[in-house]
Protein backbone atom coordinates (compact mmCIF):
# COMPACT_ATOMS: atom_id res chain seq x y z
CA UNK A 1 0.00 0.00 0.00
CA UNK A 2 2.74 2.57 0.68
CA UNK A 3 4.37 2.07 -2.41
CA UNK A 4 0.96 2.23 -4.33
CA UNK A 5 0.54 5.72 -2.28
CA UNK A 6 4.34 6.87 -3.23
CA UNK A 7 3.89 6.11 -6.97
CA UNK A 8 0.19 8.23 -6.99
CA UNK A 9 2.07 11.07 -5.69
CA UNK A 10 4.96 10.85 -8.01
CA UNK A 11 2.32 10.61 -10.35
CA UNK A 12 0.38 13.13 -9.60
CA UNK A 13 3.54 15.57 -9.61
CA UNK A 14 4.45 14.53 -13.27
CA UNK A 15 1.24 15.08 -14.76
CA UNK A 16 0.64 18.23 -13.06
CA UNK A 17 4.50 19.59 -14.79
CA UNK A 18 3.22 18.34 -17.66
CA UNK A 19 -0.56 19.67 -17.74
CA UNK A 20 0.63 22.85 -17.02
CA UNK A 21 3.41 23.40 -19.65
CA UNK A 22 1.21 21.67 -22.47
CA UNK A 23 -1.75 24.48 -21.50
CA UNK A 24 0.99 27.29 -22.22
CA UNK A 25 2.05 27.58 -18.76
CA UNK A 26 5.64 26.34 -18.86
CA UNK A 27 6.55 28.64 -15.70
CA UNK A 28 4.01 26.55 -13.33
CA UNK A 29 5.43 23.88 -14.31
CA UNK A 30 9.34 24.60 -13.38
CA UNK A 31 7.79 25.95 -10.11
CA UNK A 32 5.94 22.33 -9.67
CA UNK A 33 9.24 20.51 -10.96
CA UNK A 34 11.27 23.16 -8.66
CA UNK A 35 9.36 22.40 -5.67
CA UNK A 36 10.94 19.85 -3.45
CA UNK A 37 7.75 17.53 -2.86
CA UNK A 38 9.61 13.85 -3.47
CA UNK A 39 12.25 15.00 -0.79
CA UNK A 40 9.29 16.44 1.82
CA UNK A 41 7.24 12.92 0.93
CA UNK A 42 10.27 10.70 1.16
CA UNK A 43 11.24 12.73 4.83
CA UNK A 44 7.53 12.23 5.95
CA UNK A 45 7.55 8.45 5.11
CA UNK A 46 11.02 8.02 6.68
CA UNK A 47 9.73 9.53 9.83
CA UNK A 48 6.89 7.26 10.48
CA UNK A 49 8.81 4.62 9.34
CA UNK A 50 11.50 4.79 12.17
CA UNK A 51 14.64 5.72 10.70
CA UNK A 52 17.24 7.46 12.50
CA UNK A 53 17.35 11.02 12.90
CA UNK A 54 21.61 10.76 11.94
CA UNK A 55 19.71 9.17 8.59
CA UNK A 56 17.95 12.20 8.21
CA UNK A 57 20.63 14.49 8.73
CA UNK A 58 23.23 12.62 6.06
CA UNK A 59 20.10 12.46 3.63
CA UNK A 60 19.44 16.07 3.98
CA UNK A 61 23.36 17.20 3.39
CA UNK A 62 24.16 14.28 0.68
CA UNK A 63 20.84 15.65 -1.30
CA UNK A 64 22.13 19.81 -1.31
CA UNK A 65 25.18 18.23 -2.90
CA UNK A 66 23.36 15.78 -5.51
CA UNK A 67 21.01 19.00 -6.20
CA UNK A 68 23.78 21.89 -6.79
CA UNK A 69 25.65 19.26 -9.39
CA UNK A 70 22.54 17.82 -10.97
CA UNK A 71 21.74 21.80 -11.92
CA UNK A 72 24.26 21.33 -14.79
CA UNK A 73 21.77 19.69 -16.72
CA UNK A 74 19.11 22.50 -17.68
CA UNK A 75 21.54 25.07 -18.26
CA UNK A 76 23.33 22.52 -20.86
CA UNK A 77 19.82 21.09 -22.14
CA UNK A 78 19.03 24.76 -22.84
CA UNK A 79 22.30 25.84 -24.19
CA UNK A 80 22.45 22.38 -26.47
CA UNK A 81 18.90 22.72 -27.82
CA UNK A 82 20.06 25.99 -29.75
CA UNK A 83 22.86 23.62 -31.86
CA UNK A 84 21.38 19.84 -31.91
CA UNK A 85 17.65 18.53 -32.17
CA UNK A 86 15.30 17.49 -29.04
CA UNK A 87 17.21 14.11 -28.08
CA UNK A 88 20.52 14.40 -28.84
CA UNK A 89 20.70 17.52 -26.29
CA UNK A 90 18.59 15.44 -23.71
CA UNK A 91 20.72 12.75 -24.25
CA UNK A 92 24.22 14.49 -23.83
CA UNK A 93 22.80 16.96 -21.22
CA UNK A 94 21.64 13.62 -19.34
CA UNK A 95 24.84 12.09 -19.98
CA UNK A 96 27.20 14.69 -18.74
CA UNK A 97 24.82 15.35 -15.28
CA UNK A 98 25.35 11.49 -14.78
CA UNK A 99 29.38 11.81 -14.99
CA UNK A 100 29.03 14.74 -12.53
CA UNK A 101 26.69 13.14 -10.00
CA UNK A 102 28.51 9.46 -10.50
CA UNK A 103 32.09 11.96 -9.54
CA UNK A 104 30.36 13.23 -6.94
CA UNK A 105 28.99 9.82 -5.28
CA UNK A 106 32.80 8.66 -5.62
CA UNK A 107 33.95 11.89 -3.58
CA UNK A 108 31.34 11.35 -0.99
CA UNK A 109 31.76 7.84 -0.82
CA UNK A 110 35.93 8.48 -0.36
CA UNK A 111 35.32 10.94 2.77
Amino acid sequence: MEFILKAVIGGIVIAGVVTAAQRGNPTLGALILGIPLGSVVSLIFMYYAGVDLKVFQQLAQETIYFVLVSLVFFPLFVITLNHWNFWLSLLSSISVTMIALLFLKHFLESN
